[in-house]
């Protein structure tokens, strides 16, 4: 194992390759993900060594039915069924707030946000929110800010070639109910529409029906085949 825990490490075996992280602060769980290569036995060897630290479990990445074959034989089990979701990028209506681009002075807000928002297991921390603005080769924050002069709420987008993520949509309770992350929805629409990007896709908790009905009456549209997060208990 390469690197410090509770940082990002790296796990090799031959060609094969993958990396680990703590899943949040909130929870004592470790987030494994396949770089390269890397069939059961070499998840089951990174899970024992991951089991050697202070954690309670494993868990995947989400993960199409496609691609669950090998972390099942390693002894993976159902987690939580997360809803995969995707509307094309015309006629976008515009928000009801103002939006604005976010920046690193945010951040700290926006985990606030998050940690409000969102129960213990699904939480970001600092770790997890760099890596949603760095998983695509352009990415943007937007926020909406609250009248005390903090944010009310926030989304991550990022854009690849063709497709767009909403990586992250979180809204404080106190200013919930009010549209702020239908306007945030609407703009991270119309940005990922500026960069070329022809489709938007997200997921979201499959027991989030809230969440499910607000992005289906902004256009989006539940995919066929579900991912899944994983896990294996110490």
């Amino acid at each position: 194992m390469e690197g410090s825990w509770p940082g990002r490490v790296v796990l090799r075996r031959g060609w094969a390759r993958a990396e680990s992280r703590p899943w949040n602060d909130a929870v004592p769980m470790a987030h494994l993900r396949l770089v390269r290569g890397g069939g059961p036995s070499f998840i089951d060897d990174c899970v024992e060594t991951l089991l050697e630290l202070d954690i309670t479990a494993v868990l995947s990445p989400p993960l199409p039915r496609s691609a669950r074959t090998a972390w099942e034989a390693a002894g993976f089990d159902l987690c939580a069924d997360l809803t995969l979701m995707r509307r094309t990028l015309d006629r976008i209506p515009p928000p009801n707030h103002l939006v604005l681009s976010g920046g690193s002075s945010d951040m700290a807000d926006a985990l606030r946000i998050d940690s409000a928002a969102f129960e213990e297991f699904w939480r970001f921390d600092d770790r997890a929110l760099h890596e949603a603005m760095a998983a695509t080769s352009s990415s943007v924050l937007h926020v909406v800010k609250s009248v005390d002069g903090g944010l009310a709420g926030f989304a991550v987008t990022g854009a690849g070639q063709t497709i767009a993520y909403l990586q992250r949509l979180a809204v404080d309770p106190r200013w919930q109910a009010q549209g702020i992350g239908r306007s945030l929805v609407r703009t991270s629409a119309r940005w990922a529409k500026k960069t070329g990007a022809g489709a938007l896709m997200l997921n979201t908790q499959a027991d989030n029906t809230s969440a499910i009905g607000l992005y289906e009456s902004e256009g989006f549209h539940v995919l066929e085949e579900p991912l899944a997060v994983l896990s294996r208990a110490a």
